[in-house]
């Protein structure tokens, strides 16, 4: 079993620890409604040192992830930070990452996972076969990272103590290079998983205890809460961020509702050719946000009924804390697919009523994200 750098502050912090993809992370701290909730009112931290972290150098960098991302890394300045999914030749989701430049010919692509529950690490494995021929090198770095994400309305002013920069002038989706806690060299970025205002803090891994130590302190006085996947769930489904979940059946950025980041007109990368003719056609489904009408949980796979009919399927769920009702995401047939239709969700041979709603459901103009306007 595979356990982050602070794993052992995690338990003494009251950690319920569950196994995803292979490692043993906190599930929540005693309490994933006062977390959520913390997080939108305040700030909680998430432990993120399990996700992956792959440098890409070389006079070729900039070809290979334009290679393999939908999205446009092109017009990228340095300390830019840009959301893209990587695709099979088929245009079906392989995974959705986040692409830092940090220098000419210096990028790094963040997964959710460094390695899954076999151990396997499919993005590297997947950059270094679409790599053969390039100028440029892949390397994972991942285990030399320790990662912490603060999150909530108060982040800045937890972060904003243990650092020199000038936080106010990062803007959201950028990073900047800085010294943190002792450490001579950190990454901060503007990101996040949960919809509110939040920073991601990069520190070498032998520097971790004390950027736990040093958050803990400054986090205290403004109420910041620990925080778990349970509650990093709830806080995403709320603004219907996909996870893997959500685009295991060869679902496409288009049907994902990610039609933003696909850049036909950049050039050839893998998965064009399917994806441009879906654009032309049209998608057959399309994946939803749902509210339910009561306090039912779905599990994933759970079918959705309109009419009597079944016409989708749940993909994810979680407790919506700040809606005051329980979310999923579901992929239903597009002609279906539009806010305020009622529809009904089988749970274990029942019917329970339900809605599709906006997605994102909460705050749905981002203004919380972009509080500077």
């Amino acid at each position: 079993m595979k356990r982050t750098i602070f794993y052992s502050q995690e338990l003494q912090a009251g950690a319920k620890m569950r196994q995803a993809q292979g490692w043993e992370m906190p599930d929540h701290f005693g309490d994933p409604r006062a977390e959520h909730l913390a997080v939108r009112n305040s700030a909680g931290v998430f432990d993120w040192a399990s996700t992956g972290e792959i440098e890409i150098q070389g006079r070729d960098a900039l070809a290979l992830i334009q290679k393999v991302s939908v999205n446009d890394a092109s017009r990228m300045t340095i300390g830019r930070v840009l959301y893209t999914t990587l695709c099979r030749p088929d245009g079906a989701i392989f995974s959705d990452v986040t692409i830092y430049r940090l220098g000419d010919e210096l990028y790094w692509c963040m997964t959710a996972w460094g390695s899954n529950q076999a151990n396997g690490r499919p993005e590297f494995e997947w950059l270094l076969e679409q790599a053969r021929g390039l100028d440029v090198y892949v390397t994972d770095v991942s285990s030399g990272v320790a990662l912490l994400a603060v999150q909530g309305p108060r982040a800045r002013d937890i972060v904003i103590q243990l650092c020199p920069a000038d936080l106010d002038a990062l803007r959201y989706m950028e990073c900047i290079e800085t010294t943190l806690v002792g450490a001579p060299r950190a990454l901060i970025s503007r990101t996040g998983y949960t919809g509110e205002l939040g920073y991601e803090l990069i520190v070498p891994t032998e520097h971790g205890y004390d950027l736990w130590d040093a958050l803990a302190t400054a986090g205290r006085p403004v109420g910041m809460r620990h925080a778990g996947l349970e509650t990093a769930f709830s806080l995403r489904m709320e603004k219907g961020y996909i996870a893997r979940f959500d685009f295991m059946d060869g679902v496409t950025p288009f049907e994902a509702g990610l039609g933003w980041t696909v850049k036909l007109d950049k050039g050839n990368f893998i998965g064009r050719a399917a994806l441009a003719k879906q654009q032309e056609e049209g998608v057959r489904r399309k994946l939803v946000s749902v509210a339910m009408d009561d306090d039912t949980l779905p599990a994933g796979g759970c079918p959705i009924l309109q009419g009597g009919e079944i016409v989708g399927k749940i993909t994810s769920s979680a407790h919506g804390y700040s809606v005051g009702c329980p979310m999923a995401l579901a992929l239903i047939s597009a002609d279906l697919a539009w806010p305020g239709l009622p529809v009904e969700v089988e749970v274990e041979g029942h019917c329970h009523a339900a809605r599709i709603v906006c997605r994102p459901f909460y705050d749905p103009e981002g203004k919380r994200l972009r509080p500077e306007g």
